[in-house]
């Protein structure tokens, strides 16, 4: 193990301040707690993400009193993920996320989403149009890549036991042996002022059970389905 490999690295995206944590350059605060009582935390951890990269600001979707004009992309944005699918008790598949992304929003970002092998063959009835390229054998490895080009990853998994799912989003991570930790914005808990994360994934790397990773916020094993990958159109 290489002093590197110890070394926690957080995407350059993101940097802290007394006053919490803030989109870089901006006065944007990134964590986004969603209500009790909805589903919607792939929406959440959607817009956290699209807030780290610069493509929308907090008060387009804090502030829902403020008008936008439904013919621009951000009308439409805020339409689709929150006039139309605010609520979404029974949540949000990553590949119907991709879809109305890149319709709503495809002026400004491109998103692709990645399956587990074993999610994709559960969901492969329901979701019939998944492409081979679309699963990866390490979902891992595509994290750890797109985290080294400083872009965020909402992260979709499944809790051991329970038939429930839940996203996040992950803004950094630390390799040590067999093990990557993945420093997540988690919109189901509350992020402390002095924190840049208020969740970690743990993954045991040579682990061969589905649920080879603790989430600790909830101190139960977990299974990393899927994950949604957003890039900026210059």
């Amino acid at each position: 193990m290489t002093e590197q490999n110890q070394q926690i690295k957080i995407i350059d995206r993101v940097r802290l301040t007394k006053d919490g944590l803030f989109v870089k350059g901006t006065k944007q605060e990134i964590h986004l707690q969603q209500g009790s009582l909805d589903g919607a935390c792939a929406v959440y951890s959607l817009i956290m993400n699209l807030m780290i990269i610069k493509v929308i600001k907090r008060k387009d979707v804090v502030d829902l009193d403020y008008h936008h004009d439904g013919r621009t992309s951000k009308g439409r944005l805020v339409k689709v993920f929150f006039e139309n699918n605010g609520l979404i008790r029974k949540g949000y598949w990553f590949k119907k996320l991709q879809k109305d992304l890149n319709s709503a929003y495809k002026k400004r970002v491109f998103a692709n989403c990645y399956f587990s092998p074993s999610f994709a063959h559960e969901i492969c009835n329901d979701i019939p149009e998944l492409d081979p390229s679309e699963i990866k054998a390490s979902i891992v490895d595509e994290i750890l890549d797109t985290l080294d080009k400083d872009l965020p990853v909402e992260i979709g998994f499944t809790r051991k036991g329970r038939k429930s799912g839940h996203a996040i989003i992950t803004i950094g991570y630390q390799e040590s042996q067999n093990n990557v930790s993945l420093f997540c914005l988690d919109p189901g808990y509350p992020l402390t002022k002095g924190q840049i994360w208020n969740n970690i994934l743990q993954i045991d790397m040579n682990s061969t059970s589905k649920y080879n990773c603790i989430n600790f916020q909830e101190h139960t094993q977990v299974c990393i389905d899927e994950i949604l990958i957003v890039t900026p159109k210059r």
